[in-house]
């Protein structure tokens, strides 16, 4: 059994052993605040725990003896010490079975992880476990698909990187005092990388790792995201979906919060939802507890609006934020569950560009009643191996975007549904985040798929997506997926028109926005409008309406061309501007791992960056040069156009507002030591000149643009 609901099925087959499990005080994780009982043990962080990684040849864990000899089969690989979160790749690094995927061309000798079966397995420490109280085992990212066992015995099947499951472990739980928790995950699946047929799209796992402009191949293996072990009321209540909304004064908030509770009705437990400001009671409401959904609604007058970053009403990148807090009361008064929520309180509208023609759709957007011009990054992962990426990484980067002057931020289809302390991160630092859902082009076809039963999975991916997101005050809009198109003659294949609502696929991801998040923009695919890329030759003929590109000088004879390219642009919004610069010499001599270190020899800089290398443009200027100073002198060349390429086509797009609604860079940061790309930060977190070049644009004038 799997599935986001498993449990609320599975635990009415455990009815009887609730009335014990609550009759004392319930125990459970940090209270965030005062409490009136002992809540240590309502659940276990899986992270604390020590587990151990074993490789199988696949299906030969599940065997157990030999045919032949009778004997135990033993692992091929392990047991080494693993992590959760954690990738098994990380883990096999650790213990010195894989080399540094990070230096010159290794990363291809661990590809063969991707044939193995990787056992987790851990003793869940003594008295943590009885059979006599419920027990769920809450996976919110499991990749990609495998098995679940409890002391020898099948708890339950996963699949889906995207999905979260929650695994009833009680009927599989033995006599036993220490239990041995098992997660098995079996081959990944053969997903696309950056060429391929968009309309084959099935498991939508995050593409990039098999292979992108910016990241070889590198497919995770493991657990992504947290793990936690649930009991008592905490495995029963689970905060199904929050929002907050403002009303047109500006001035009074509401907030919506659903409880999903499957509990005998036995014990006259009360839900109580509370807003917050520091430990200040705002507003408080009280109902009973059902069983099903129960749905709590606050109002508040005299609230702060939520604004972005770099606002009147948030200069400095600290947005206003409050807490909800979500309980369970005995009849006593005494608390037995809690839980807890950030929220903001913001109206987002969007109106017409400036002249825009009458067909194209509104591209400025309209924070509080104060237009803002968007400008910011496309957000790439983390890390490549986005299972052991740490808060403290993201905690990083964020501050680094909010002191760019960043007010949002667009997490692409070919990556992830970012992790919750991500846009806790951007709530509280006041960046809007535009998040695709998990599709994306592949150059030969860029369709979106077709088949039935993958427009219901990527429905059912969209309404989880929605219910774990949208309560978070950061959230600006969902799309449908990133450079969807078709020819412009009309075929499925080729490229340059967008997708648009009509194509079935779209079109059922926009009814579960409309169901789900009912008021948020759902946008059908970035770029869209009439061309997916702004032609000089088309300018003024109102074609150009959400475009993408350029990335780069390839068409353009030199930084005056492109100065004047600029000048002429009629784009509504800018969604994906590109220009390549390298890291510094020192990163790549660092990571080349003895290979030529200048792009001439090609082999290193191919391996991840084939694309932006455009060597020919400079190898005239690096003549005579040996191969270090030729390296030096041609990453301060790329480095230095990258900065004023992206300073003119910024400024130039900043100016024009609201004629042009926003301005995003394709791409943040590294993921990866590439040699060079359109990062704007290194794979050590290292600011490129570019990035100080649009600081200096993205920090003018930006407290003038909304007011309080």
């Amino acid at each position: 059994m799997s599935g986001q609901h498993q449990t609320v099925r599975a635990l009415t087959a455990c009815l009887s052993m609730w009335g014990a499990a609550f009759a004392s005080p319930a125990t459970g994780g940090p209270t965030h605040g005062r409490s009136d009982t002992d809540q240590s043990n309502a659940k276990l962080d899986l992270a604390s725990v020590q587990w151990s990684l074993y490789g199988w040849r696949p299906f030969s864990w599940q065997l157990s003896r030999s045919i032949e000899t009778g004997q135990y089969l033993q692992a091929d690989i392990g047991p080494f010490p693993a992590r959760v979160p954690g990738s098994v790749q990380q883990a096999l690094r650790d213990a010195g079975v894989l080399p540094d995927w990070n230096t010159g061309t290794r990363s291809r000798d661990c590809e063969w992880v991707e044939h193995y079966h990787w056992q987790f397995h851990a003793e869940i420490p003594r008295g943590q476990l009885s059979p006599t109280r419920p027990v769920i085992l809450d996976a919110q990212g499991l990749d990609y698909s495998g098995w679940v066992y409890l002391d020898g015995k099948e708890a339950g099947r996963f699949q889906g990187t995207f999905t979260p499951h929650r695994f009833d472990l009680t009927p599989h739980m033995s006599e036993r005092p220490i239990h041995d928790l098992d997660i098995i995950f079996e081959e990944p699946p053969r997903e696309q990388g950056q060429i391929g047929f968009t309309s084959r799209s099935r498991y939508f796992k995050p593409r990039f790792a098999y292979g992108w402009d910016w990241c070889p191949r590198l497919v995770p293996v493991g657990v992504w995201d947290q793990l936690t072990l649930r009991f008592g009321l905490d495995a029963a209540l689970v905060v199904r979906d929050w929002m907050a909304r403002l009303d047109s004064n500006y001035r009074t908030g509401h907030v919506e919060v659903s409880i999903e509770a499957e509990i005998p009705g036995v014990h006259a437990l009360r839900m109580q939802a509370q807003l917050c400001e520091g430990e200040r009671v705002l507003a408080a409401v009280e109902s009973p507890l059902e069983s099903g959904i129960n749905r709590l609604s606050l109002q508040c007058r005299g609230i702060q609006p939520w604004w972005p970053n770099g606002t009147a009403g948030n200069p400095d990148g600290r947005a206003r934020t409050y807490r909800l807090v979500v309980q369970a009361i005995d009849e006593e008064g005494k608390l037995q569950w809690r839980d807890e929520r950030t929220v903001g309180f913001k109206r987002i509208e969007w109106r017409p560009a400036k002249d825009a023609p009458a067909e194209a759709l509104p591209w400025v957007c309209v924070v509080n009643g104060e237009p803002l011009y968007l400008q910011g990054v496309n957000w790439s992962p983390v890390r490549a191996l986005y299972p052991d990426s740490r808060d403290e990484e993201y905690a990083q980067l964020i501050d680094l975007y909010r002191q760019m002057g960043c007010n949002c931020l667009r997490v692409n289809g070919v990556g992830l549904l970012e992790k919750r302390v991500f846009y806790e991160l951007c709530d509280a630092a006041g960046i809007l985040v535009w998040q695709d859902f998990p599709l994306s082009s592949s150059g030969i076809d860029n369709w979106p798929p077709e088949d039935p039963q993958a427009i219901a999975d990527l429905a059912a991916l969209a309404t989880s997506f929605i219910l774990r997101r949208h309560g978070h005050p950061s959230l600006l809009l969902w799309c449908g997926g990133n450079e969807l198109q078709g020819g412009m003659d009309g075929t499925k294949t080729g490229g340059g028109k967008p997708v648009t609502a009509d194509h079935p696929c779209l079109a059922a991801l926009q009814q579960v926005v409309a169901q789900c998040d009912p008021g948020r923009r759902f946008l059908p695919t970035t770029a869209f409008g009439p061309l997916f890329y702004a032609h000089r030759d088309e300018f003024g003929k109102g074609l150009h309406h959400l475009v993408h590109g350029p990335w780069g000088m390839s068409t353009f004879s030199g930084i005056e061309d492109w100065r004047n390219y600029w000048a002429h642009d009629d784009s509504l919004f800018r969604a994906e501007v590109g220009m390549p610069g390298a890291s510094p010499p020192e990163l790549i001599r660092k990571h080349v791992g003895g290979l030529p270190t200048t792009p001439e020899a090609m082999t290193v800089w191919k391996h991840g960056c084939a694309w932006w290398i455009q060597w020919d443009r400079f190898k005239g200027l690096l003549e005579g040069l040996s191969e270090a100073a030729a390296l030096d002198r041609y990453c301060e060349l790329t480095r230095q156009e990258q900065a004023d390429a992206l300073a003119i086509a910024a400024r130039t797009c900043k100016e024009r507002f609201p004629s042009c609604g926003g301005f995003l860079v394709w791409h943040g940061h590294d993921c990866f030591p590439c040699a060079i790309n359109n990062s704007l930060i290194d794979f050590e977190r290292s600011p490129k000149p570019a990035y100080y070049a649009l600081q200096r644009v993205f920090r003018t004038s930006g407290a003038e643009q909304t007011r309080p």
